[in-house]
């Protein structure tokens, strides 16, 4: 269902693609995306003008909450990346069923990134696929555009983690 045309490369192994997207109610609409080489199969877009997501290009459907920034959806496309590599599958390949059963399967298993972890009385720890999928799932906003750190940094660092035939 999704569409792809590739453009060139930019730095830190992202590209500019176009992306079909599928809006409630089924209408179809292109956009411009924003892959990388690491992550198959996802991209960021941006639709409507001012709010970003994750966007799996195979079916043009969202996989988690908007973002204000497009860095920050960049971090999640990058954690998305990471949970689908620990279980030696990409993204491109997984269909709507697929990717369900990625994340009913690697439930338990704890994130392969820093910067997630649940807190209760038995102390903090980090937190488990099943935990950070539903965490990505809620409609909020949760960040800020003054923080000191920039996720580009920490999501290529992320990206960089996973190996890329060339």
């Amino acid at each position: 269902m999704g569409e792809q045309q590739s453009k060139p490369d930019y730095l830190y192994g992202l590209s500019e693609i176009t992306v079909q997207l599928t809006m409630p109610g089924g209408d179809l609409r292109i956009v411009p995306g924003l892959t990388h080489k690491a992550c198959s199969g996802l991209a960021v877009t941006m639709l409507p003008f001012g709010v970003f997501q994750v966007t799996h290009i195979g079916t043009g459907r969202k996989l988690c909450h908007n973002y204000e920034r497009a860095s920050s959806a960049l971090l999640a496309m990058s954690q998305w990346a990471l949970i689908a590599d620990i279980a030696g599958k990409s993204w491109a390949d997984l269909g709507q069923t697929g990717a369900a059963d990625l994340i009913t399967e690697l439930n338990s298993e704890e994130v392969p990134f820093d910067g997630c972890t649940s807190t209760s009385k038995a102390g903090t720890r980090k937190m488990n696929v099943g935990e950070w999928f539903r965490s990505h799932r809620i409609p909020i906003f949760d960040e800020f555009p003054w923080e000191e750190i920039d996720p580009f940094e920490a999501a290529i660092s992320n990206l960089e983690k996973i190996e890329v035939a060339e």
